[in-house]
């Protein structure tokens, strides 16, 4: 394991009295770059200071701008847009200070306080922006003004999707909200200040702190805060690791097994055999400038693949991070050790590489013994992957110490488990408990199920209950399928976006669907159990709807490319952690067309009224409810006089309290039961309210000995063709 000190730090308290130095000694205010400019001069940089960040810029340039703009913030720089210069306050606190760590710890302690007066909610409202924001925010509190970030940037930061990202910004009174632009740098046309009375554009509101546009109304790239730059400031702000894992695969590279090779030499690299020697570092511009160039005559994809790679192994690989090759079966895991050189190898297989100490190069990890939620991201084709998810259960394969075990095993997610079912939930439900227990143990293992019977049987509420039980109400949702459902609405698809500036242009955006939401919600969260309900899931184009999802429901363990898929990502998996139940109505034989792929992936349970739990629910209910059981025998003997089981009436539709009230029972029958039976018997020229008379059905319940005595369905339907006496 490397020591603590492998990955250097920026001298911020030197950068930050420096530069205030160099403004104390000037009259006039000093452009940004000029200061930069004169530090440089006047330090004596580290080799760590003057290296470049993914977006190429030096490091010792963005810890200036971040205590700059920290230092404008509380007021001991003015807030203008034509070049730095120290206010009375700036010159009091610079000329207190005992050292430059004093400096800074002042500054950081006014900014904790003026930061913690920002945060506190309105009068007369509930609202806590700290709660609203959760992650977001330690990442907002860094944007100081001269500086913007992108929604893009937060999301990878954080983890959270990026329409997460942006519905807390939009919800949030955090003063740095206007900082966060889309991609480009423009603003977002969905941005609103915090106070609805205010008016003013935050394009001149971002130019007075200090944020240059083009023509086009773009921010200067120079002044993004990426999710990388902000990662690195927040780990030299809580003095924790940033660790990451990556996946680096060796064992064909154009056709040779290289993991020996690193293990023996302690390295591991990527290839780069059409690519000149190259002066490192690199940004992901100057990457897709010497890909295009040397890999001309290759595919658009294969290009686009390649900076994805390299850009990974250059830019977001760092010293310290987790690295895990494998050789077939046996996977090896390694701490980055060193920064990446640019070598010319003997057979091109390896020109760019990382040191590497490993860890077990001696006692491999088995395939079996890896976290079951990595092992999906194996089929992935790409070379490097980001692993970080499960960087605390990998970390734990080959903890060396007490103290990284004890790390690895408080940060190891708990294990997945489904509530049994209970008492309490069955006698809700008024179904047995083992009924209700097996539907949960159907759902354990296969993951998803479909209630299906005709309708008024309870199969919507009983999908829902079980849900609930199962976990808490924000792991849940609801969508009904139809025959207009697409993949579109259900996953994501592109959907169109509000023109800008008054443009007749409409633009298209990739918007997730409530699936996707749920899966990315799930992934997060791989201890709570995600459930997705599917009311009449037979109702729509199921292959239309799911797409390469069906593969996915059955096979957890693969990952797959998805149909707007952009090709530089690792493939697409489905969490073990979500679940689905359907519902379907046996009643227009809509079943019939369900195809075989989707009964092989679903577990099917059947809900029907003559047949337990059903055949018993409205009889419970009446009992719960302190009613005569009068209308349970009515129900039965309707249900003897129906031959086909699949249009037999449900007993929800005799469940409501306006039923049993004077007139309520004929008034459902009227209502209700006579149309759906009209509907059954549509063309047979059958008189239905003679056949299924009410008054009839309740003169032979009055008679009837009990329930033993309902007659058969043949026995009925001649009964009903006799005049009651």
């Amino acid at each position: 394991m490397p020591d603590s000190n492998a990955r250097q730090s920026i001298r911020r308290p030197l950068l930050l009295g420096t530069a205030l130095r160099i403004l104390r000694d000037s009259t006039d205010p000093v452009p940004s770059a000029e200061v930069v400019r004169r530090i440089a001069d006047d330090m004596a940089l580290t080799e760590h200071e003057l290296s470049r960040n993914k977006t190429g810029i030096p490091r010792y340039e963005t810890g200036v701008r971040f205590e700059v703009s920290h230092a404008r913030q509380i007021g001991w720089l003015t807030p203008g847009g034509s070049g730095w210069a120290l206010t009375d306050a700036g010159r009091a606190a610079l000329a207190g200070a005992e050292s430059d760590d004093a400096l800074l710890a002042t500054l950081n302690r006014e900014r904790r306080t003026l930061l913690a007066s920002q945060a506190q909610p309105r009068a007369g409202s509930a609202d806590t922006p700290a709660s609203r924001l959760g992650p977001l925010r330690p990442a907002l509190d860094q944007l100081g003004p001269g500086q913007w970030t992108s929604f893009q940037d937060l999301a990878q930061l954080t983890g959270l999707p990026y329409q997460d990202v942006a519905g807390r910004l939009m919800s949030s009174t955090h003063p740095a909200t206007h900082r966060v632009l889309t991609l480009e740098g423009t603003v977002s046309e969905d941005f609103r200040w915090p106070d609805p009375a205010r008016t003013d554009d935050a394009v001149n509101v971002l130019h007075e702190e200090g944020v240059e546009f083009d023509a086009h109304g773009r921010a200067n790239q120079a002044a993004r805060v990426t999710s990388y730059d902000l990662r690195e400031l927040l780990a030299e702000t809580t003095s924790s690791s940033t660790r990451r894992a990556w996946l680096v695969r060796g064992n064909n590279v154009n056709g040779k097994n290289l993991v020996p090779t690193w293990l023996g030499r302690g390295s591991v690299s990527v290839a780069a055999s059409q690519i000149r020697s190259l002066d490192l570092p690199l940004t992901r511009a100057e990457i897709v400038g010497v890909v295009e160039e040397d890999y001309a005559q290759k595919s658009y994809n294969t290009r686009n693949e390649k900076v994805t790679e390299l850009d990974l192994f250059i830019n977001r690989i760092q010293v310290g991070d987790l690295v895990l090759v494998n050789d077939g079966g046996s996977f090896y895991l390694g701490d980055i050790t060193g920064e990446v050189t640019s070598v010319r190898s003997s057979d091109d297989r390896s020109n760019l590489r990382r040191d590497v100490t490993w860890r077990n190069a001696e006692r491999p990890v088995d395939l079996t013994d890896l976290p079951a939620a990595l092992k999906p991201k194996l089929s992935s084709q790409h070379t490097v992957i980001d692993l970080t998810s499960e960087l605390a259960a990998l970390a734990g394969l080959v903890a060396t110490g007490v103290e990284e075990e004890t790390k690895a095993a408080k940060t190891a997610p708990a294990e997945l488990v489904l509530r049994p079912a209970t008492d309490d939930l069955a006698e809700r439900l008024l179904v047995d408990r083992a009924w209700v227990q097996s539907c949960i143990d159907l759902l354990r293992d296969r993951r998803q199920i479909v209630f299906y019977g005709p309708p008024g049987t309870g199969k919507t509420y009983l999908a829902q209950e079980i849900a609930h039980h199962l976990t808490d109400d924000s792991a849940v949702k609801l969508v009904q399928f139809h025959p207009a459902y697409s993949y579109e609405d259900f996953f994501e698809g592109y959907r169109p976006v509000a023109p800008k500036d008054g443009s007749a242009t409409v633009g298209f955006t990739l918007t997730p669907g409530p699936f996707r939401r749920l899966v990315d919600a799930a992934r997060e969260n791989p201890s709570t159990p995600y459930v997705l309900i599917v009311d009449e899931i037979n109702r729509a184009n199921l292959a239309k709807v799911f797409g390469e999802l069906y593969f996915l429901l059955e096979y957890r363990d693969r990952a797959i490319d998805l149909l707007y898929s952009t090709g530089d990502e690792a493939g697409f998996t489905m969490p073990s952690n979500v679940f689905i139940i359907g519902t379907m109505n046996t009643a227009d034989r809509s079943i019939a067309l369900v195809d075989a792929a989707m009964r092989r992936r679903f577990a099917f349970k059947a809900l029907h009224p003559s047949v337990e739990p059903t055949r018993s629910m409205l009889r419970r209910w009446l009992d719960r409810m302190g009613l005569p059981a009068t209308t349970a025998d009515v129900l039965d003997h309707l249900n003897a006089l129906i031959t086909d089981e699949d249009f037999r009436i449900g007993p929800s539709y005799f469940m409501r309290d306006d039923v049993h009230r004077d007139g309520g029972l004929e008034t459902a029958w009227e209502t209700a039961i006579l149309p759906l039976l009209e509907e059954h018997h549509f063309g047979e020229g059958l008189d239905v309210a003679g056949r299924y008379s009410l008054p009839k059905i309740t003169a032979r319940v009055a008679r009837a000995a009990g329930p033993a005595e309902v007659p058969e369905p043949e026995q009925a339907a001649d009964e009903a063709a006799d005049p009651v006496p």
